[in-house]
């Protein structure tokens, strides 16, 4: 009995304490009123597929490419030197669909529609010095800046998701319909083999 009324008197204390401010009656002050991001970033690999979902298919593409973060060119058997472009062909040929099959990471400029802007689940093309350089990557969110946060490989020696420069990105693209559809029918295929 004094062990249960013990542990009641601290669930009151502890719940007092943590009763914010404005219940309590006084004032906060006003420059923390305020502190949500000025855009979403997706915190985790169901937060980003949430967000993906509003362009359709997207979400599979970023799925895929996120399953195989942390892995090495050499891991996913995949040539160990410039392997951006590799990694989104493989990230599409494991989703169920056919990428640009070149091992040019610019060759995904012409792989769908162009979007005006980042979004979650799009392609991000990026440039790198020389005029046919580049990177790309899958596109998670962004930060507050409006910079992109990408998954991608060759970032380093592994997949990775990282922050871009938005100064630095040549096109968003989103994969064309068919791409899209093809990737959906496989995974369909593979929730009813499982079934």
């Amino acid at each position: 009995m004094k062990r249960s009324i013990a542990l009641l008197v601290t669930c009151v204390f502890v719940t007092g304490i943590a009763v914010p401010a404005q219940a309590n009656g006084t004032k906060t002050n006003a420059r923390f009123t305020n502190t949500e991001p000025l855009e979403t970033v997706t915190r985790s690999r169901s937060d980003a597929a949430e967000a993906a979902a509003q362009v359709p298919g997207s979400a599979l593409v970023l799925l895929e490419a996120l399953r195989w973060r942390g892995r090495t060119a050499k891991q996913l058997g995949l040539p160990t030197q410039l392997w951006c472009a590799d990694f989104m062909n493989f990230v599409f040929k494991k989703a169920g669909a056919k990428g640009t099959a070149s091992r040019a990471a610019r060759s995904f400029l012409q792989f769908g529609k162009k979007l005006d802007g980042p979004r979650v689940g799009a392609i991000a093309i990026m440039y790198r010095k020389g005029p046919n350089n580049g990177h790309v990557g899958v596109v998670r969110g962004t930060d507050g800046q409006g910079n992109p946060i990408v998954v991608s490989g060759n970032h380093g020696p592994t997949v990775t998701q990282s922050m871009y420069p938005k100064h630095k990105v040549l096109a968003y693209v989103m994969p064309p319909d068919y791409v899209l559809e093809d990737m959906a029918n496989a995974a369909r295929a593979a929730a009813l083999a499982k079934q």
